[in-house]
């Protein structure tokens, strides 16, 4: 009996020593599979903060793509409303450069007729005239002057010569005659109708003929009339 005894004491101990082996190592691997556990769920979180990330940054990308897109839509409607005013400004510039090419030989024509009625004129201001008429033809052939500022330019002298027929004018200025040489005295214009001149002492006075073309002297007697005038 006793030997009996014994022998169950001896597998009770090793059975009790199994179990607790075995607790030891169920225990062990619980604490690994929750060590596990845990980094999976780590690597998890980790993921979706990723995925969280790379989906923000999607929808940015998405929003910039489209204000790109719209960005592209305006640059497209100011490049064709460019093309459209280029278009228009070089039809412009084709009807400027023909009206140019038409209204430049009227103008010079213009000035070439002016200066012949300046030459039959009377034969007064002589000097600033042929100024004037010398200007508009080196103005007219000057490529940096706009056709209008020419046209003006014309018409002015034109303008000019239109109010000498208006106008009274005395002046000093120098007398060119065949009878004598260059002197200076006084003219008197009256419009157009008469160009008189008289010597600075007053003793002579002349008149200007157009049919003969040539200063014809006057009667003393007219010496203080045209003084007065």
């Amino acid at each position: 009996m006793i030997k009996l005894r014994t022998l169950s004491g001896v597998l009770s101990l090793l059975l009790t020593a199994s179990s607790l082996a075995s607790v030891d190592e169920i225990q062990q691997q619980l604490t690994g599979a929750y060590a596990s556990s845990a980094a999976v769920q780590q690597h998890i979180e980790q993921l979706d903060d990723q995925a969280r990330a790379d989906y923000y940054d999607y929808l940015h990308a998405l929003q910039r793509a489209e204000q790109l897109e719209a960005y592209n839509d305006q640059l497209k409607s100011l490049i064709q409303a460019q093309r459209g005013e280029l278009s228009s400004l070089q039809q412009q510039l084709w009807s400027l450069q023909e009206t140019e090419q038409s209204a430049l030989p009227l103008l010079n024509n213009m000035r070439l007729t002016l200066g012949q009625f300046v030459e039959k004129d009377l034969p007064f201001l002589p000097q600033e005239r042929a100024e004037r008429l010398e200007r508009l033809g080196g103005l007219l052939t000057r490529a940096d002057v706009a056709i209008a500022e020419k046209y003006r330019q014309v018409l002015e002298a034109y303008q000019i010569e239109v109010d000498y027929g208006r106008t009274l004018e005395a002046y000093r200025g120098t007398l060119v005659s065949e009878q004598q040489p260059p002197r200076e005295v006084t003219f008197l214009r009256l419009g157009r109708v008469a160009l008189y001149y008289q010597t600075p002492d007053g003793q002579e006075s002349g008149q200007w003929h157009a049919d003969s073309q040539s200063w014809k002297v006057l009667d003393g007697a007219m010496n203080w009339s045209i003084q007065k005038g």
